[in-house]
């Protein structure tokens, strides 16, 4: 017996074809998604570790002159805020009237008139921070002062009381593009 064997022409259409490129350019889609998130998660882990270094060297600048407002055994001698300058020896400011100092520091366009009179951390016998684009800046304000004797007067330094402090401090993390302002308020009693 014979076999005869008959083939026939079919034609390809190139349906393979087709469906293989749709499913490599669903895959590079997909790639390509997978890759643009990728990059947008590391900068904000960027940003996020940017912030934390900004915050944490304002806080070292509060505590610094928190520090230095704590070892001090009189009242600090006092200046307006007009007097103010960089590198003064007195620098605790003068502010029970009004706080010149917050309103500067708050209003970007004048951060260059704050910075030119708060003190950097080093002024409080600190380190410098490396990790840092711009050291922190920390100024010190009496805001008020309430005297033991209510009958000897209201004078700052000339009675005993308690004296009511703000501090305000300004730092930028390791780029520069983040910025931290920290306020903090601190009462000590001088005796």
């Amino acid at each position: 017996m014979m076999k005869i064997m008959v083939c026939y022409a079919v034609r390809q259409g190139g349906a393979t074809l087709i469906v293989a490129l749709i499913l490599l350019l669903v895959m590079t889609l997909m790639a390509s998604t997978s890759l643009k998130s990728n990059v947008l998660q590391s900068r904000m882990a960027a940003n996020m570790q940017d912030q934390a270094i900004a915050f944490e060297a304002a806080e070292a600048g509060l505590t610094y002159s928190e520090e230095w407002l704590a070892a001090q055994v009189s009242t600090p001698e006092l200046v307006q805020y007009d007097d103010l300058k960089a590198g003064l020896s007195d620098f605790v400011v003068d502010s029970r009237s009004s706080s010149e100092l917050k309103h500067k520091l708050l209003d970007l366009t004048t951060l260059s008139q704050w910075d030119a009179g708060a003190q950097p951390v080093t002024a409080f016998n600190a380190q410098a921070l490396s990790t840092v684009y711009e050291q922190p800046q920390v100024s010190l304000e009496l805001t008020d002062f309430t005297p033991d004797d209510k009958t000897q007067g209201y004078d700052y330094g000339e009675t005993t009381g308690v004296s009511l402090f703000r501090h305000l401090s300004r730092s930028t993390g390791k780029s520069g593009d983040s910025e931290v302002i920290l306020q903090s308020e601190y009462r000590k009693r001088f005796r």
